[in-house]
């Protein structure tokens, strides 16, 4: 035996008795940090022992984890917040089942017949001559039981199906004075909740109670139910509430979807024998076909919540589109490329090309930690505050520390941001950097094989301490020299033997063949996308080049050449 000291809930044990959170469970168990198979007691050799069926939060005797213990009478067995006291007694036939899950049974019924629901309801022996009374028996309830499927088999919303599906069963079975159909509150969490109620009498509002014995049959031998007269039966002697209700015949049956229980539906009666063994075979062809119906409501729902959750992505995706720019400058000089591939459908990597006074761009290559829509979201309100500070700081060090500024005043403790902030200087082909926590920038040189990395200047990525400094790096680009910047998604691609890609295989790419800027994003995608091969983008990459074309080329000015954002 083992008890619940905490619940005041007996469980006998025979051979084997699993605790968990699913259905199916001896001891079920309703708590998320209970894993659906966490642990189970069983008979070994003349001796109890248990035995952790690979919990995630482990199994525990007497405070002890363990993997598989043998137990002895006064033992304390630890599932998560729960304490049960082993004993091993004689079975005197005084135990009682205290706990429900709806209402409070104190004790268990006798249960007089079971059907199990994974059949087909309406089988004959081949092996024997059926007679004409039988066969029109068999033929009505096998039309009964598809009306019904017809009834309900095109309501996809939950709460017009129930409701009409315990309809259906007082049309089917007159006798019934109360019913209910009980589901799990979220897939796979174990735990059944009433989602529809029908009485009789309106004045009936007596609560509609069952007990974990039937439960316990119902779903984990995936049988329907069948009892009579629970009144007089000796066992209830001291449940004072089975005869304050008056509750003389009951069924339940399990509501199975591919093999999986659903939740039960159940029916009582205040009259004794109104229920006979026939109309637990019907009542489980129909909660079959009720559980088709439930099932298919069910990934209906899902469908459509998927459809809104797309519908709400692809938006998402054109507003946060909108924030970045609908294409690269054009200045006489200068040859720009940009590439923005998120992830999912959006993503927390951005870059934007901003106007300032003097004949200067700014160029911004940033990530924001995590993807989708949250990454997104922050991404747009950064890009705001860094055109903002960009405008009103000449400094490219000043503005990342005003940029670290906001973005801890949102008191997100969680949320920081990479940023790389350059700022061009048309007329003198001089690149201010300022790198916070962001991948380097490197410059490829017209010869081929020959590069820079600024590596050397690099602060803590925005959002991580008050009061953070950065520093800047100046450099003249030359005639034929392409600056590339990008995010780490694109070195931290990784392929199928979970391998990444690298700094080193990005710069190999970028060594050889032609320096414009163009040419260079070609090929540093291509490489990457050649040895990630078929594996999945995990992370958002982005890359931002700009090539100085030759040194004498006239620079005209900057305010009529950069385009605006989408």
């Amino acid at each position: 035996m083992v008890e619940g000291a905490l619940r005041g809930t007996t469980y006998e044990i025979d051979e084997a008795c699993v605790l968990g959170r699913a259905l199916d469970c001896q001891v079920h168990i309703q708590d998320l940090t209970v894993s659906r198979r966490h642990a189970r007691v069983s008979r070994s050799n003349g001796r109890f022992v248990v035995e952790d069926l690979g919990s995630g939060n482990g199994t525990f005797v007497n405070e002890v984890p363990v993997s598989r213990h043998i137990l002895n009478p006064g033992d304390i067995i630890g599932v998560s917040t729960l304490r049960l006291r082993f004993d091993e007694i004689e079975n005197s036939g005084l135990m009682t089942d205290s706990v429900t899950m709806v209402g409070h049974v104190e004790t268990q019924p006798k249960i007089l017949k079971t059907f199990d629901a994974r059949r087909f309801p309406f089988e004959v022996e081949t092996n024997r001559t059926v007679s004409k009374d039988e066969l029109q028996r068999l033929s009505s309830r096998l039309k009964t039981a598809y009306a019904v499927s017809e009834a309900i088999a095109n309501l996809l919303d939950l709460d017009q199906l129930l409701p009409e599906i315990l309809n259906k069963l007082f049309e089917v079975f007159p006798g019934t004075d109360r019913a209910f159909v009980m589901l799990e509150d979220s897939p796979g969490s174990g735990n059944l909740v009433p989602r529809a109620v029908k009485r009789k009498r309106e004045s009936d509002q007596a609560e509609i109670q069952v007990s974990k014995t039937i439960l316990n049959d119902v779903i984990g031998r995936k049988h329907a139910v069948l009892t009579r007269d629970a009144m007089a039966d000796d066992r209830f002697l001291s449940g004072l509430s089975v005869a304050n209700f008056g509750i003389r015949s009951m069924m339940c049956a399990p509501l199975l979807f591919q093999s999986e229980v659903l939740g039960v539906v159940y029916i009582d009666s205040l009259t004794f024998g109104t229920f006979a063994e026939a109309d637990l075979e019907l009542l489980s062809a129909i909660a079959g076909q009720s559980a088709l119906a439930v099932g298919n409501a069910r990934l209906h729902g899902e469908l459509l919540g998927r459809q809104r959750l797309q519908q709400d992505l692809q938006l998402a995706e054109r507003i946060q589109q909108s924030f970045l720019p609908k294409r690269v400058p054009r200045i006489s000089g200068f040859e720009f490329s940009a590439r923005w591939d998120p992830a999912y459908e959006v993503g927390g990597d951005f870059y934007d090309f901003i106007p300032l006074p003097s004949d200067r761009l700014g160029i911004v290559v940033g990530d924001v930690a995590g993807k989708g829509v949250a990454a997104a979201l922050y991404m747009a309100r950064l890009t705001r505050d860094m055109r903002y500070f960009a405008l009103s700081e000449r400094e490219p060090e000043r503005v990342l520390r005003l940029l670290n500024a906001a973005v801890l005043e949102t008191g997100q403790d969680d949320l920081f941001v990479t940023l790389l902030y350059a700022v061009l200087d048309i007329r003198s082909c001089k690149v201010s950097l300022a790198n916070a926590g962001h991948m380097p920038a490197v410059v490829r040189h017209q010869d081929e094989g020959s590069l820079t990395v600024f590596d050397e200047v690099s602060g803590l990525p925005l959002g991580v301490l008050p009061d953070t400094t950065y520093e800047s790096v100046d450099y003249v680009l030359k005639g034929g020299d392409t600056l590339f910047l990008f995010t780490d998604g694109l070195v931290e691609a990784q392929n199928a033997k979970r391998q990444m890609f690298g700094m080193e295989r990005l710069l190999e790419s970028l060594r050889a063949g032609r320096p414009d800027a163009p040419s260079l994003q070609d090929r540093a995608v291509s490489a990457m996308q050649t040895f990630v091969g078929d594996a999945s983008q995990v992370d958002d990459t982005t890359i931002v080049c700009v090539t100085r074309e030759d040194d004498t080329a006239d620079l005209p000015s900057l305010r009529r050449t950069i385009p605006p954002r989408g």
